[in-house]
């Protein structure tokens, strides 16, 4: 089950005290678990082949040895979320957060990933609204092989259109109260570390 955290946010904005709700979900452990227990056994695999056929079971095992310490450093709390507030929304992956303020953001919807017509993963996409011009070759570039221009990395322990309508109902509460940010200020925007 997915963890989720809801906080009051408290900023100054105009000299007056403003407070904003907001959510933070995380995703399931089990998921980085399973990616750890996987490379793990890639590990030892790649191991095995590289002492007794060739040294490109090395090769193999150091590559899943990384990919092994990333699921390792998903299960550590606090380096992986996704945080809902009345300015946008937070991605944090690995430490690492950025923030899309929601006036830079035009829907968010459920992209289904297939190989072969079948369904193999789906995803929460989302498209920036046509004044943002951020990225412009990325973005085309992104629409074209995942038909979307952004992506949220998980789905922090729900399907994938629930987090989409929660997500688009997040959007249209705070364009509704005018919360928008001007869209002169559309970027992308590192979080400073707390």
């Amino acid at each position: 089950m997915a963890r989720v955290t809801i906080g009051i946010q408290i900023g100054l904005m105009n000299g007056m005290t403003e407070y904003t709700p907001s959510v933070t979900l995380y995703p399931k452990r089990l998921s980085a678990a399973g990616h750890l227990l996987t490379c793990g056994v890639f590990v030892v695999i790649g191991i095995w082949w590289g002492i007794t056929k060739s040294w490109v079971g090395f090769l193999c095992a150091g590559f899943f040895a990384l990919g092994g310490l990333v699921a390792l450093v998903q299960l550590v709390p606090g380096s992986t979320y996704l945080q809902v507030h009345q300015q946008g929304f937070t991605l944090c992956t690995l430490f690492r957060k950025s923030t899309v303020p929601w006036s830079a953001v035009d829907e968010f919807f459920v992209v289904t990933m297939r190989q072969s017509g079948v369904k193999v993963h789906e995803m929460v996409g989302f498209n920036f609204v046509p004044t943002y011009d951020q990225a412009q070759l990325g973005r085309r570039i992104a629409k074209v092989i995942g038909k979307c221009e952004g992506a949220l990395p998980d789905t922090y322990g729900k399907k994938a259109e629930e987090l989409a309508e929660f997500m688009n109902s997040c959007l249209a509460k705070v364009k509704s109260e005018g919360g928008e940010q001007s869209h002169a200020d559309n970027t992308l925007k590192a979080v400073p570390e707390e």
